[in-house]
């Protein structure tokens, strides 16, 4: 059987907002601005078919690394 490890990699805002304090507004704000879609954040839809009502992940570690290097 495969092992699954999930490494925290990809969250959701929920989670992103425990981790840095930030208010879903300023979140939504960051994606209309400095976030780039497919880097920072990607939309998944329950389908698999390319959608802008998706699931939001937002990857931590790439929006860490743009905070540390601002």
């Amino acid at each position: 059987m495969a092992q699954v490890i999930f490494n925290e990699e990809w969250i959701v805002a929920s989670k992103l907002t425990e981790k840095t304090g930030l208010s879903d507004r300023q979140i939504k704000a960051f994606r209309q601005g400095a976030w780039i879609e497919g880097i920072h954040f990607k939309r998944v839809s329950l389908s698999g078919m390319e959608t802008q009502r998706g699931i939001i992940w937002y990857n931590y570690p790439r929006i860490n690394q743009l905070v540390q290097e601002s």
